[in-house]
């Protein structure tokens, strides 16, 4: 347990603020609270107040999750050659979830947040941060693109990285973008750079397989 922590203590951190947040927030809320937003930035869905804790306890589940799997992965030897990498996005979920509590408690007590706007960007700065980040990620089966194809064959995994860091950072410019432009057509924009983000590093690590089976 220690070892986890420490390993975590960022995500644990950032877990202790949103948490102790959440506790001083609560007895301020109203009993049912804003838990989304459409994509013109208005409320369209409402939970009772416990859901302020939902972030935090994301968190929580999250960093465990992580380290469960990286100790069960057998690659985890790998893990030690990105670790900061890893490291990192770990705690900017955590710090995504974070902010994302920000806004409701902000919502909740009266404060105009243009989520429509704020979110995208956010998620757009993520996917960003993560494409930055996937040409140093080394072979393993829980954190990456992982295509049949990328974890048979590890000069695939660094081919498909390397291309899939330009897709990803690509993709966040877009979904940025989205947040500045009318509805429907943010849906759109916002939808198309998902579908891009998820399907491309798939079709382009099985080009890269075909095309060695041709050679």
């Amino acid at each position: 347990m220690k070892k986890m922590i420490k390993r975590n203590k960022i995500c644990f951190l950032i877990f202790l603020f949103s948490i102790l947040l959440a506790a001083a927030v609560f007895p301020f809320l109203e009993s049912r609270i804003p838990i989304h937003w459409n994509m013109a930035g208005e409320i369209d869905g409402y939970g009772s107040r416990l859901w302020i804790f939902t972030e935090p306890l994301m968190m929580l589940f999250l960093t465990i999750l992580l380290d469960v799997t990286r100790n069960i992965d057998p690659k985890r030897a790998n893990y030690v050659k990105f670790e900061k990498n890893f490291d990192g996005i770990k705690a900017a979920v955590c710090l995504l979830l974070l902010l994302v509590q920000l806004i409701t408690t902000a919502v909740c007590l009266g404060i105009d947040v243009q989520v429509q706007i704020v979110l995208p960007i956010l998620i757009g700065i993520l996917f960003i941060y993560i494409g930055n980040m996937m040409p140093k990620f080394k072979h393993n089966y829980f954190v990456g693109i992982k295509t049949p194809w990328t974890l048979a064959d590890p000069e695939i995994w660094v081919q498909t990285h390397r291309f899939s860091a330009k897709v990803w950072c690509a993709g966040g410019f877009f979904i940025i973008l989205s947040a500045f432009l009318p509805s429907p057509l943010n849906l759109g924009v916002l939808l198309a750079a998902i579908l891009i983000l998820c399907f491309v590093p798939f079709i382009y690590s099985y080009y890269i397989y075909r095309r060695g089976k041709d050679s």
